[in-house]
């Protein structure tokens, strides 16, 4: 499901002077605001443009820590942030450090989403049989990944005969799956894995608006999305 919000984000959201706070959980050590140096995250749904891509996502991140261990596990939270006013802590993106550094208490890391992990080898696990839906399929590869599908995904009932022959990857399997549903695959920021058509048309319906709630026009005429 889409994350859901308060109402005090939609209100913070809406104005003007509302600034964004991260924090991050570090093998479940909580880091707030004031550790964060910056960071920088990397992603894109299209290695090039079109369907059939499983791309990967990088965190750049520096903060001052006691320790951080090596394969940690680095979850992303942001809020918003109104002078005495701040909104609850949304999940945005679950990373695992795979370099870091440390100077004078400050660590540089990088970290890759759970999408790292599809480049390893399918192998189906145990009881797994073919023929099989690519459901059955992206399932599969999800667990062997520790990740869950996102429940926002939607499957047709395409099948895989057999298992291909030669040194198939997970990413592979999941590029196969993508292109058949038309569209590509990311890790959610819940860290699951998710779907997403080039071009689908979501269930609820809104105006488009900037940042702040204005409306955005095009020929004095507001947008639908």
């Amino acid at each position: 499901m889409a994350q859901q919000t308060s109402e005090l984000w939609k209100s913070l959201l809406q104005d003007q002077n509302t600034e964004k706070e991260y924090a991050f959980s570090i093998n479940n050590v909580w880091y707030g605001p004031e550790a964060e140096v910056g960071h920088r995250v990397e992603y894109s749904l299209f290695e090039q443009f079109g369907i059939g891509n499983a791309m990967c996502a990088t965190l750049s991140l520096y903060l001052y820590a006691q320790e951080i261990p090596r394969m940690a596990e680095i979850r992303r939270y942001i809020r918003l942030v109104n002078g005495d006013r701040s909104s609850e802590w949304l999940p945005k993106g679950v990373f695992y450090v795979n370099r870091r550094s440390w100077e004078d208490g400050l660590w540089s890391i990088e970290a890759y989403d759970a999408m790292l992990k599809a480049d390893i080898t399918w192998t189906p696990r145990p009881g797994f049989t073919f023929p099989a839906t690519m459901e059955q399929a992206a399932r599969d590869i999800a667990q062997s990944m520790e990740v869950e599908l996102d429940g926002r995904n939607v499957f047709y009932p395409y099948m895989i005969r057999a298992y291909p022959e030669g040194e198939y990857l997970r990413r592979d399997a999941l590029r196969d799956i993508a292109a058949a549903h038309g569209g590509n695959w990311c890790i959610s920021d819940r860290g699951e894995l998710r779907l997403v058509p080039l071009i689908s048309f979501p269930e609820d319906t809104s105006y488009l608006v900037t940042r702040h709630g204005e409306a955005i026009t095009f020929g004095g005429v507001r947008i639908l999305v």
